[in-house]
């Protein structure tokens, strides 16, 4: 099968599809699109989606698989302040949340942008106690190795160390019933900025099914750091790589109101 097949009956050879693509794969031909370079193709599906008749299909991207946008768009105050409410949260009850609950979460991930629709995410969800808390303490003594070596983080990681060591305090996890952590095939800049993409989407989605969330900022970069004891306790595959770490419960308390933040700093040109 050829990358696309064109209904040369409804195409309207109006060249969106190949405006739209972006891997620029496509060209206009006498009977609509056409593409000399499939091995190029993103399967992103803008070509198919993007069609205003239906003519084309895509074998990385069916139209068959592909269901039709139908919800409107969010009214504009209502997307503002839905943006606006989102917090982080730190303080969680002590229940985990159940499988269902995570595979929502995970799922809507999917349609998060990845760079090049690398797409390939893989998660490890870990729910056990006595687990997070072994995660944590190897990660503190990451932070002692790191500020033994003179690390720039040496001062910060201090801090942290002694709220944790010293007064008791769970600064690294959170005292979260649930870590998530996101794993890549490569540890690499778009790894890692994949996560980022997929956390973003979680985290805004989160509240509507009743959960908070926060990244794990101190226990994702011993993970990129590539830390072999947290990799054990973790249990990641061979080929696998840790990219990014997501706490996950339901939040303790509710939030009442919304902080203001730093005035916006745009200058155009």
């Amino acid at each position: 099968m050829d990358l696309l097949t064109v209904d040369k009956e409804k195409c309207l050879r109006c060249g969106i599809c190949v405006e739209a693509c972006p891997a620029c794969i496509l060209n206009l031909g006498p009977d609509g699109p056409e593409c000399h370079f499939d091995r190029g193709c993103m399967s992103c599906g803008h070509c198919v989606a993007i069609c205003p008749v239906g003519a084309l299909d895509n074998k990385y991207t069916p139209k068959a698989e592909m269901r039709p946008v139908t919800q409107p768009m969010l009214e504009e105050a209502t997307a503002y302040e839905f943006l606006r409410m989102r917090r982080s949260v730190r303080c969680f009850k002590p229940m985990p949340p159940t499988e269902e609950e995570i595979t929502k979460l995970l799922e809507i991930c999917r349609y998060a942008p990845t760079a090049g629709n690398s797409q390939g995410m893989y998660y490890i969800v870990i729910r056990d106690k006595e687990k997070i808390k072994a995660i944590t303490e190897a990660v503190a003594v990451w932070m002692e190795d790191e500020i033994a070596r003179g690390t720039e983080n040496k001062r910060y990681f201090m801090t942290v160390l002694r709220a944790y060591r010293e007064r008791g305090q769970d600064i690294i996890a959170r005292n979260t019933p649930c870590l998530i952590f996101a794993c890549a095939r490569r540890l690499n800049v778009s790894g890692v900025s994949n996560a980022e993409q997929c956390w973003a989407y979680a985290e805004l989605y989160a509240p509507t099914i009743g959960l908070g969330t926060t990244i794990a900022g101190f226990i994702e970069a011993c993970g990129i750091a590539n830390y072999e004891p947290l990799q054990e306790l973790v249990g990641i595959p061979a080929k696998q790589k840790i990219v990014g770490a997501l706490m996950v419960g339901y939040p303790k308390y509710k939030f009442k109101r919304m902080p203001e933040r730093q005035h916006l700093k745009v200058e155009f040109r």
